[in-house]
């Protein structure tokens, strides 16, 4: 069912100054699985082959209702992948969200996650988000609440642990991480 698993967290200083790499909210993407060949993240690789996403305060850019607050967004500075959406209080540390649906950016430009806009995430993060996991569900988005539950039921464990243990590095940073 999880069709790609990534892991984006933010890198100890010595890597950080390895690499000229000087944002405090910046989480590159350490790990990952995708036995399903998913592309709907291919707009975030950067020419050296490093995926990365700031984690930013929705509050800047996002238009949600007060029934759907979203605290935080990441993005690359250039796309939003997604909010994040956490709405059980208890579980703090799970979250989802969706790709843009729009056509066009606000920019005009044409959305480059548009073709995966029926998808899903769904997140799993520490107490500060220097650690994101992101779980994509393809054409999840109209049951992203049921999917959701799963995750918070455990339901999606023993999927979850396979595909952590799978997981290789995007980029070589050339550190033990």
């Amino acid at each position: 069912m999880i069709a790609a698993y990534y892991r984006f967290e933010n890198l100890p200083d010595e890597i950080k100054a390895k690499h000229n790499i000087r944002s405090k909210v910046r989480l590159d993407c350490t790990a990952y699985t995708n036995a399903t060949g998913y592309t709907g993240l291919k707009a975030f690789l950067s020419p050296k082959g490093q995926m990365y996403l700031f984690k930013i305060p929705a509050r800047e850019f996002v238009k949600a209702n007060r029934k759907h607050l979203a605290a935080w967004a990441l993005s690359n500075g250039k796309y939003n992948l997604s909010s994040i959406y956490f709405e059980d209080v208890d579980y703090p540390e799970y979250g989802y969200g969706y790709p843009n649906a729009k056509r066009l950016l606000s920019n005009g430009l044409e959305n480059p996650l548009f073709p995966f806009r029926s998808d899903c995430y769904l997140f799993i993060t520490n107490q500060d988000l220097t650690l994101v996991e992101v779980l994509v569900i393809i054409d999840g988005r109209n049951s992203v609440s049921g999917y959701y539950q799963r995750l918070l039921d455990g339901e999606l464990d023993s999927e979850l642990e396979q595909l952590r243990a799978q997981a290789k590095p995007l980029f070589i940073y050339g550190i033990a991480l």
